[in-house]
Parts: C-alpha cells; structure tokens; sequence
C-alpha cells in the first residue's frame, strides 16, 4: 500500500466521484482507476461500491478512511522529522479541547528551554488521541478520565469537579455550589463523553434526572446552554470557555475527573518527551 494510493482513495472519498477526484488530481481517470484496483486486489477487499450517482464507501472502506488520515499524518511527521534531523527535534503531542489552556504554561516553559524543539500538535477527543498514542502517532498526550489505562504510563496533572452551565436569564434555585439533587427538575445537557459517568452518579443516588439533550461535542452543548434551553454539566476547566453564563460546581466527588499526561509502557523515550514529561510533573506539583 503506498501512500500516494491513500492520497487518492481519500480524494475519491472526500469527493463520491472518480472523474471529480481525478480532476482535482491533475490526472486522468484511467490511471486512478487502477490505482485504486491496485489497492483494492492489494487489500483483498473492495472499498468503493460504484453507483449512477458516483462512489460510496463499502464498510471496509469507512475503516480506510478513519485511519488514512492518520497514517498520512505520521508520514508527513516522519518526513519532518527527518528533514530536520540534526536541525530541529519534533515532539508529537495530543492535546483535547478542554485541556489546552491547563496545558500552554507548559507547553511555554518547554519551548523556552528547548528552543531547537518545534511541536506537531493533534486536536481530538480523548479517546482519538489514546488510539493516536497506541498507534504510534504522537509522542504523549494529555487526556482525561474515565480512560482505561492498561496500555499506558501516566502522571496525574490535576483533578476537578464538574460545574453546571445555565445562562445567565435561568434563575438559579440555589446559590453557591450544587449537589446532584439540586438538578433535579431542570433541563440537562449532557456531552456524551460523560454521559455515563453522571447518569451512574444520580442513579447511585436513586434519582432520575431530566435530559433535554445529549450531544458529541462539549461545545455544542455550551451554545445549547447559552440560548436558555437547559443546564449543561462539563468539567470545570470548561469554564474559561462559558464566559457570560452562570456558572455552579457540583459537589458530588463522584463526578470529579483527572486530567493526564501519557504515554506507551514500556517504550523507550526520547531525551525530547522525557523532558517535556518532567517539565509538565514539575509545573503541577509546585501548584
């Protein structure tokens, strides 16, 4: 499988259309059709079904397509990496959205006493970012909790609890913190990601909360919040992002969430992550 061919699969993807793919490609479409008859006879599956109206991914194409952006990733890294090697070292690091802010004091400290390091950074939900990790496309990465932890090493960075977010036209019933019961009643927003971890939480409780709204993205649920139509629950570093709402925290300790710095077991580091490692333990421990 070459990487010009997973070029052009995810153009043939992006685009449903061969003929529209081969355009943007400056080639013919002779050519990419066999490329990708190639990949296919290669991988012994067929990744396009063909239709009047263009190409649609098969199942073992949608597989494809979530790891060919990854795979050109690394190599895009890889070629940085070596072209720079002796000029410049590259640390590779996963950072989610909630956690850039408790990061960038760190990430600054880092730059300013490695100044022949430059950063390859990747956005994602923590989850994207473990598979990342395992699959050798980042260095580290800071992540949250609730995450197994049997593939990694790791060092806790912080612990918080989770705040509700409401704006600022929803009364609040109570003032100052809130207890789980507390919500009882109102309009919830809940991000997926913690879905589970809250219902457990109020059904530990014997209480049954009142959900509006479940969504994958914590700032989606935010703008839900914003427009009055119900309480979304996030973790606190969430709350430099909620600028003009009501903000509360929750008691309950069950609810609270670690954020993590990680690796693989058992790797042998790089002087450049067992740097940024030792760093970023430092920086949290004197807090």
């Amino acid at each position: 499988m070459e990487l010009r061919q997973l070029e052009y699969f995810l153009e043939i993807a992006n685009t449903g259309s061969i003929n529209e793919a081969a355009r943007r490609l400056n080639m013919s479409q002779p050519p990419l059709s066999y490329q990708m008859r190639q990949l296919e006879s290669e991988l012994g599956v067929r990744l396009f079904e063909r239709t009047s109206k263009g190409v649609v991914l098969t199942e073992a194409g949608k597989l494809l397509y979530n790891r060919a952006d990854g795979l050109l990733d690394h190599a895009r890294s890889t070629r940085l990496e070596v072209a720079k090697a002796g000029k410049k070292r590259v640390l590779r690091i996963g950072l989610t959205p909630t956690t850039v802010e408790t990061m960038m004091p760190c990430l600054s400290a880092f730059a300013r006493k490695n100044p022949d390091a430059n950063f390859e950074v990747h956005d994602g939900i923590t989850y994207t970012l473990y598979r990342y990790l395992i699959d050798g496309l980042i260095d580290l990465s800071v992540v949250r909790t609730p995450l197994r932890l049997d593939e990694v090493e790791y060092t806790v960075l912080r612990q918080e609890p989770m705040i509700a977010v409401s704006s600022i036209e929803m009364q609040a019933e109570k003032e100052g913190t809130l207890r789980l019961s507390d919500l009882l009643g109102r309009p919830l927003i809940l991000y997926r990601r913690y879905e589970q971890l809250i219902m457990d939480a109020f059904r530990a409780g014997e209480m049954e909360p009142d959900v509006f709204c479940r969504c994958d993205d914590a700032r989606d649920a935010m703008l839900w919040a914003k427009e009055g139509l119900a309480t979304a629950i996030f973790p606190q570093s969430m709350a430099s992002l909620c600028e003009g709402m009501q903000i509360q925290t929750i008691e309950e300790k069950s609810l609270w969430t670690k954020i993590l710095l990680v690796w693989p077991k058992g790797k042998t580091l790089s002087p450049l992550v067992r740097a940024f490692i030792d760093i970023t333990k430092n920086r949290f421990e004197t807090e």
